[in-house]
């Protein structure tokens, strides 16, 4: 919700089965939803949405930004929190860079061996999260 052009703050809990990743006031948060990348703002109307993989974009009420990777889980948005429950998360200062590339090494690997349409899905996400730590590793190039 915005007023008289100074955005209001919601709280944000982003929660791992392992941790709590982040837990401030924000700003904004663009997820990657199941079905595509949705953004939401303090009084977006309720709704709890699949997580797929890929980035994440989040502005705090400080004023700072982070951006992470998230795999799996969901959302639950309500008009004063966004309770984001994933498998896995990651801040882009958390990402071993060789780490990710030995991971997208092996997933594209997989992906090349496999023929049964429950593995390809399997080395399909893989890819896609390697892929996606990359991106945000190296600053969205």
């Amino acid at each position: 919700m915005v007023k008289f052009g100074v955005a209001s703050p919601f709280l944000l809990d982003i929660v791992t089965p392992e941790r709590t990743v982040l837990s401030e006031p924000a700003l904004s948060i663009t997820l990657p939803g199941a079905a595509g990348s949705f953004g939401v703002l303090a009084g977006h109307a309720p709704l709890l949405a699949d997580l797929g993989v890929g980035e994440c974009f989040v502005k705090l009420e400080s004023g700072q930004q982070h951006t992470l990777v998230l795999s799996g889980g969901f959302a639950d948005v309500t008009r004063a929190k966004v309770t984001v429950l994933a498998e896995t998360a990651e801040l882009d200062n958390e990402i071993d860079v060789t780490r990710a590339e030995a991971s997208l090494a092996r997933a594209e690997a997989l992906l090349a061996s496999v023929e049964a349409l429950p593995d390809r899905t399997e080395a399909s996400q893989a890819l896609a999260r390697a892929q996606a730590r990359l991106r945000v590793a190296r600053g969205g190039k």
